[in-house]
């Protein structure tokens, strides 16, 4: 089975039961004075929603990313409704991956008037994946699904049946949302920074170089000193599935140099300090030269991911099955597979 370019969630899943998949679940937290966040909950299976986020002004409300399921996002406009009559004007679209922006429609429709905003290395690569989504998802599902299976039958460590049973809990429902998602593009393309007067307070939203994706957008409130980072940053594991780890340090620097006292990942739990961009920082940095070495070398990839030492986020961050299959498919296996683009 392969998980992404984003995700496999981003391209293929959607809908399981409320009972089935955690997945389907989301809390409500008051980040700072004027945003709040839509929190999903931990994506560690193969099927993960993006954190919704609203920056809600006196007179406007700037929505970032929409997540990928429609009934969570219908949900979380009747909680935005509930918190302020002032209308969305702009909904941010951080990356391409698909459960960050599979749900624009529903927004669209609430929200006629809503402007969606992207970077063109977003748009056409979201162009290029979901365009017909639907039809070719529903397709392409059941062979997902009997390529976990087999996968489940050959795999001899617990973490690993574990990992694939919750996602399997997850994928079984799938259908169920399928038929509804209707791709919607954005339509306001930003390449550099866009300040947007929603009344009150001011968001920022800004392009500060290659981070999980070369069209990664943050979003910033001075007023309230946070910053919503969509995959930029991404908890309790980092995603590195199709990244370029070399210019993520420099924007990973970038983003530290705002002096945010609120940090609202793309995934993961509203953040009050660095300390953990500083721990990815790290991580990012010596798999790179890890890796550099070791294709200098001549190691095989195989043997490359064996060997990669990363005792020391594990060691922080990475202390349930759950998180070290998350950690092993969608940090480890995609940062060697971007340095062995070819099996060696």
């Amino acid at each position: 089975m392969r998980i992404v370019p984003c995700l496999l969630a981003a391209a293929l899943l959607a809908a399981p039961r409320a009972d089935a998949c955690e997945m389907m679940r989301f809390k409500r937290v008051q980040a700072s004075a004027h945003v709040h966040v839509f929190e999903a909950a931990e994506g560690t299976t193969a099927v993960v929603n993006g954190n919704i986020v609203a920056i809600i002004g006196k007179d406007a409300i700037l929505v970032v990313d929409t997540g990928q399921f429609p009934s969570i996002a219908r949900r979380v406009v009747d909680e935005i409704r509930a918190l302020s009559p002032a209308p969305v004007r702009y909904v941010v679209n951080t990356h391409w991956h698909g459960d960050h922006l599979l749900a624009n429609s529903v927004f669209k429709s609430a929200w006629p008037g809503a402007r969606f905003v992207a970077h063109p290395h977003t748009i056409e690569r979201a162009a290029f994946f979901y365009t017909d989504y639907a039809k070719r998802a529903g397709e392409r599902l059941p062979g997902v699904v009997a390529d976990m299976k087999k996968r489940r039958e050959a795999a001899k460590l617990d973490d690993e049946k574990l990992w694939i049973d919750r996602t399997l809990d997850c994928v079984a429902h799938a259908l169920k949302e399928i038929p509804e998602v209707a791709y919607l593009a954005p339509d306001t393309p930003m390449s550099d920074a866009l300040e947007v007067d929603l009344g009150g307070v001011t968001a920022v939203v800004k392009h500060i170089g290659t981070g999980n994706t070369p069209g990664d957008l943050i979003v910033w409130v001075e007023a309230d000193k946070l910053v919503a980072t969509g995959d930029m940053i991404v908890a309790p594991v980092p995603y590195a599935i199709g990244s370029d780890l070399e210019p993520w340090t420099r924007t990973l620097a970038e983003l530290r140099g705002l002096g945010a006292r609120v940090i609202v990942p793309g995934h993961g739990p509203v953040m009050r300090d660095d300390g953990y961009i500083r721990d990815v920082d790290a991580l990012i940095a010596s798999t790179r030269a890890q890796l550099a070495a070791m294709f200098a070398q001549g190691l095989s990839r195989e043997d490359a991911e064996r060997r990669l030492d990363t005792a020391a986020f594990r060691a922080k961050h990475v202390d349930t099955p759950m998180r070290r299959q998350a950690f092993e498919q969608f940090y480890v296996k995609a940062a060697v597979a971007q340095a062995w683009p070819k099996k060696q």
